[in-house]
């Protein structure tokens, strides 16, 4: 039998983390030096770069480990890595949405990684994402990044119309102040509409914090009835609805369309989009006009978008011990600070966030993501990792947008999506 050395007896580092390198002689078994991690992901250039940036010092600080970095394009990701699964010949390592976690923890196709973890491992970490790769309290992943909403807006735009824009957070635009200041730029006609939402290709997760900014949810406490009849949910809908019904955004940007807001922003056609951080870099080289980013508009509560992706340990691999320490290498504060400023996206160690960090690329803007994920709900947290997430999504989607595009009855659009909703709790 293979026999580890203890790890934690022989370097005490906090949250098992310390300066993040793992050697060859801590924690690894002899054979792991001839053994090889598959790695699963999909990203841009420069989240690519970064994973392979880990991968690099990780194999240099555990001579004969290698780690074999799978790039797949995202369409096609998790139906591989299902596929794969299914043929128990997953990767060891794979990437995943937070989203997603519930449905491979329920499926046990991640592995609990309790055993691999030190008592308070998960204290490093912002609450909303530590919650999020816990299923009934055992984790399944380790978080990674994260990435949220703001407002995009034509600094040159707003001026014209003597719109000036929030500097903190508690200084956000109420709902009822920024449907003003959208009118005030349609009336200026400076753009073809003020503004546009990227929620596009479905990704109706992204309309679930206008609903908790509003003080409604999708389900009730313990996650076992739906709650979007309630009156705040159908004047959520109705809200978001009137944006189309009052020409404030394009036709085209309804949650089923393909359309990239991001273009329409940059060329133009929109003034203020509501979109992610990872948007940044594509807009610093395309826009000519000055812009910036401010808060995204408040109700009741302010409230944003889980994004981002965890890490997870797959029941196929042969050495789930080696993954584990490989994975904890990624998410440490060393890797996880490079990896997020290189990758434009966002730190989730609570160290990290709270010392702050200064970002290569537009460092001002980015503290407006930061200071918004910490209004991350943790029942809406529960609600998009809940086992069932993947099949609420699809018919939410329909039935906004027929709301949005067809004009179908905010009441009408909350009763079947409740529908929906109760059919699939009944199953279990």
């Amino acid at each position: 039998m293979t026999q580890f050395i203890n790890r934690r007896s022989l370097l005490k580092t906090g949250a098992g983390l310390g300066a993040g390198l793992v050697t060859g002689a801590l924690g690894m078994p002899a054979r792991a030096q001839e053994k090889q991690l598959t790695f699963a992901v999909w990203g841009g250039d420069a989240e690519v770069a970064g994973y392979k940036d880990v991968i690099a010092k990780f194999e240099s600080a555990n001579p004969g480990v290698k780690v074999k970095l799978d790039v797949m394009p995202f369409a096609q990701f998790y139906q591989q890595v299902d596929t794969r699964l299914a043929g128990r010949q997953a990767p060891d390592i794979f990437r995943v949405t937070y989203q997603q976690i519930g449905r491979y923890a329920t499926n046990k196709a991640a592995i609990d990684l309790t055993q691999y973890l030190d008592k308070d491992f998960g204290k490093g970490f912002t609450p909303a994402v530590w919650s999020a790769v816990n299923v009934k309290g055992i984790p399944y992943a380790l978080p990674h990044h994260t990435d949220t909403f703001a407002l995009f807006y034509n600094a040159e735009l707003l001026e014209k119309a003597g719109i000036s824009v929030p500097t903190s957070l508690d200084q956000a635009w109420t709902w009822a102040a920024f449907i003003d200041n959208a009118k005030k730029l349609k009336a200026q006609g400076g753009a073809s509409y003020p503004f546009a939402m990227s929620w596009q290709n479905g990704a109706v997760h992204r309309w679930m914090f206008y609903l908790y900014q509003h003080g409604g949810r999708l389900l009730n406490d313990d996650l076992t009835a739906s709650r979007i009849t309630e009156k705040a949910g159908i004047e959520t809908i109705t809200w978001t609805q009137s944006w189309f019904t009052e020409g404030l955004v394009p036709p085209s940007t309804s949650v089923k369309s393909a359309e990239k807001v991001q273009n329409l922003f940059a060329n133009g056609t929109i003034a203020m989009m509501l979109n992610g951080n990872w948007q940044i870099p594509f807009v610093e080289q395309q826009m000519k006009a000055k812009w910036g980013v401010t808060y995204l508009p408040r109700d009741v509560a302010m409230a944003d978008d889980l994004g981002g992706t965890c890490v997870a340990v797959s029941r196929d691999s042969k050495t789930p011990e080696l993954a584990a320490e490989f994975v904890k290498f990624l998410v440490n504060e060393e890797n996880m600070r490079s990896f997020v400023d290189k990758a434009q996206l966002l730190p989730v160690r609570s160290s990290i966030v709270d010392k702050g960090i200064e970002f290569s690329l537009r460092p001002k803007e980015m503290k407006v993501f930061v200071d918004q994920t910490k209004t991350i709900p943790e029942h809406l947290v529960s609600t998009v990792i809940h086992p069932n997430w993947g099949k609420f999504n699809p018919k939410m989607a329909d039935e906004l947008d027929l709301a949005f595009t067809s004009g179908q009855s905010p009441e009408q659009t909350a009763k079947n999506i409740e529908a929906h909703i109760e059919r699939l709790l009944l199953r279990g």
